[in-house]
C-alpha cells in the first residue's frame, strides 16, 4: 500500500512540473504541502479502486489526470508474515482538485460499480459493502461533501 501512496505523490510531483505549462481557464486546486487520507474496507470481501485528480494541461496542450489504483482485502485483514492491516491504506496527494478539495473515487469489479467525489481532508474515507440474498455484492463509500 505504499507503494500506491508513493506513486500518487509522484504523480503529483510530476504535475508539479508542469504547473507553469497553459492553465485552463478554470483556477487549479493545487496544494503546496500533500494532504493526506485514510481509507478502510469494512466489507466481508476484497474491493478494488482508483482515486482520479482533476484534469489539467499538459505542457503539450493535451488534458490529463492522475489516477492510483488500490486494493484492500476484506474487513480485519492482516498482513500473514508481518501482522500490519491490510484492509486500509494510506493515500497523499497535492491535487489538483475538484471543486471544493474533492478527488474522484471509484470502486469496480470489472466495471464501476460505485463512484462519488469525496472531500479528503474530512477524515476516514470508509467503504462498505455486503454480499446480497440473490448473489453479487453492495458497495458504497461514506464520501464527504
Amino acid at each position: 500500500m505504499r507503494r500506491i501512496s508513493k506513486c500518487l505523490i509522484a504523480c503529483a510531483a510530476i504535475y508539479a512540473g508542469f504547473s507553469l505549462a497553459p492553465q485552463t481557464a478554470r483556477a487549479q486546486d493545487i496544494v503546496s504541502q500533500p494532504i493526506c487520507f485514510n481509507v478502510k474496507n469494512e466489507a466481508p470481501y476484497k474491493v478494488y479502486g482508483s482515486f482520479v485528480t482533476d484534469y489539467y494541461t499538459r505542457p503539450d496542450g493535451i488534458r490529463a489526470r492522475h489516477k492510483s489504483n488500490f486494493r484492500l482485502e476484506e474487513a480485519g485483514a492482516t498482513h500473514k508474515e508481518k501482522g500490519y492491516p491490510i484492509d486500509r491504506a494510506e493515500f497523499c496527494t497535492f491535487g489538483p482538485f475538484y471543486p471544493g478539495r474533492k478527488l474522484e473515487l471509484v470502486i469496480r469489479t470489472l466495471v464501476p460499480v460505485f463512484s462519488c467525489k469525496t472531500r479528503i481532508d474530512q477524515g476516514e474515507i470508509v467503504i462498505q459493502g455486503h454480499r446480497k440474498p440473490e448473489g453479487g455484492t453492495e458497495t458504497t463509500a461514506k464520501c464527504f461533501e
